[in-house]
């Protein structure tokens, strides 16, 4: 194997491990608000799939400073960017049933390349905190500028 690509096998297991140690722990609580910003959007695949309007609480949409949206073809990823923003859609869920849920979205990310980082969101001059995944590497493919994955697809002309 070549130094050079031994050292950036290394770089990336490494930095897959880190980000796994940070998003270990089960997600908990009483109460969990995530910030979706792709497929899990309404009216998309997978807020269908997983019937998130009848299975969480909506509270509003959002815009979140610091994170860039990129496109990996059928689905979205964002990363730490600091003059970019991404649209989000943030959802509650409470209660045994839309526990599971918020779990199942919640594994279906960690094991899908990305990791939990906490943010501030604020919807309609209401502040409260909640999870947003994010990739565990910058994507190396080009930013979506505006940050709204729904407008991304209606400008392409695709439906989810």
């Amino acid at each position: 194997m070549a130094q050079g690509t031994e050292k950036t096998l290394y770089g990336n297991v490494f930095h897959r491990n880190i980000c796994w140690q940070r998003s270990y722990e089960r997600v908990e609580g009483e109460e969990i608000i995530m910030a979706l910003y792709g497929s899990l959007r309404d009216g998309l695949y997978n807020s269908r799939r997983l019937n998130l309007p009848n299975r969480s609480d909506f509270l509003g949409i959002t815009r979140i400073k610091g994170y860039a949206l990129y496109s990996l073809g059928p689905y979205p990823a964002i990363y730490s960017a600091e003059k970019d923003s991404v649209v989000a859609e943030v959802r509650r869920f409470s209660g045994k049933k839309q526990l599971e849920v918020a779990k199942s979205i919640d594994y279906m990310e960690l094991f899908g390349g990305y990791h939990r980082e906490y943010v501030d969101l604020e919807i309609e001059q209401q502040k409260v905190k909640g999870l947003i995944y994010v990739y565990d590497e910058k994507p190396e493919t080009e930013v979506i500028e505006h940050g709204d994955w729904i407008k991304y697809l209606n400008e392409k002309g695709s439906s989810e």
